[in-house]
């Protein structure tokens, strides 16, 4: 993976396009890839003579090991360690991150006056969407790990067990895999409520008509990934089949589109198109993807309002659904790194219409 030192480098350079004496960093995984630390409390403050990362003594040892390119300050006032060193930088024009910040610590970092803060949406978001070789190694494997764990709680027959205690199994199986953690709680919904596109799994025992839709995902090294399943009977309903055709015709559809320069609305309209000529337009309910890396939705995002252009290195999801009230949904879902001459698959399973067990 890059360093921390060529990755600050970047967001300096970013700073003085935006004419930004300082940036103030708050989101946890802008934090770690910034400067590599895993703790869940800090913040990263960066100037143009230096990146000051402050969090609390639970993490002292911590930080002092992980942290590369930033001083490392321990104490339980971080914010009052903040306000003291843009005060001794004499920042002028400080960034920060308007949708990771409360309105509570704000008027904290800004009652003294003096600067003026401008609100940056993200400005580290930009650089992570274009992951390195080491990333993608990471989500590769948090991708491997999610397969296998699915694999081996499918083989054990999945028919007559509670939604709730399948999602369990398979969380566990991740972790027991070498999982740090799920990429999100799992979605195990069988039935009518696989029309429910992010079901919470219930006590509700799995039939045996289906569909069934898994949608999971591993975290290692930081880095998730993302799967969805749809596994239906060996003889489903006609409805069914035709709807499953229907959405992996769709996503081979998007998977195709994919190719440095595209721009990600046009992924989403492809999608659009195959859904609405197989009259089932109507039923598909959200965008079709998104990015993946330390979060499990990063940009860029394939929707039509989006304004993205995918480049090579890019790491996102195709996720076409079709969601019948009263019937059952199918969602089919592949995680897909840009290349220069196209796309990559980063996730295993088959996307086909027979069961997986």
């Amino acid at each position: 993976m890059a360093g921390s030192e060529a990755r600050l480098e970047r967001l300096i350079a970013a700073m003085g396009r935006r004419r930004l004496d300082a940036y103030l960093c708050v989101r946890m995984t802008n934090v770690r890839y910034l400067s590599g630390f895993t703790g869940s409390d800090a913040a990263l403050l960066v100037t143009a003579s230096g990146a000051f990362l402050y969090t609390d003594g639970r993490y002292d040892a911590q930080a002092k090991e992980e942290v590369r390119g930033a001083e490392v300050a321990i104490t339980d006032r971080k914010w009052d360690g903040v306000a003291r060193r843009l005060r001794a930088t004499k920042a002028g024009r400080i960034g920060f991150e308007s949708r990771h910040i409360s309105v509570e610590t704000f008027r904290n970092l800004t009652r003294r006056g003096g600067e003026r803060w401008v609100p940056v949406g993200d400005l580290v978001e930009p650089q992570r969407m274009g992951e390195d070789a080491g990333e993608i190694d990471a989500m590769e494997s948090s991708a491997a790990t999610a397969a296998a764990a699915l694999l081996s709680v499918l083989s054990g027959g999945v028919e007559g067990k509670p939604e709730r205690e399948v999602a369990a199994d398979l969380e566990r199986e991740m972790k027991l895999r070498g999982a740090e953690e799920v990429s999100f709680r799992p979605i195990v919904a069988d039935a009518g409520r696989s029309a429910l596109p992010h079901a919470a799994p219930t006590p509700a025992r799995i039939g045996p008509e289906g569909p069934l839709v898994v949608d999971f995902g591993a975290r290692r090294g930081g880095y998730c990934s993302d799967e969805t399943v749809t596994l239906l009977p060996p003889r489903p309903r006609r409805g069914l089949r035709r709807a499953f055709e229907a959405v992996r015709r769709a996503q081979e559809a998007g998977l195709a589109s994919l190719r440095p320069g595209t721009p990600c609305r046009e992924v989403d309209a492809r999608v659009r198109e195959s859904l609405d000529r197989s009259g089932y337009l109507k039923y598909f309910v959200h965008s079709t993807g998104h990015g993946v890396g330390l979060d499990i939705h990063e940009r860029p995002s394939l929707s039509r309002r989006s304004r993205d252009h995918l480049e090579e290195g890019m790491v996102v999801t195709v996720e076409p659904g079709v969601y019948l009230p009263g019937v059952g949904g199918v969602r089919l879902e592949d995680t897909a790194r840009i290349t220069a001459g196209g796309w990559e698959r980063v996730t295993f399973l088959p996307k086909s219409p027979s069961p997986l067990v």
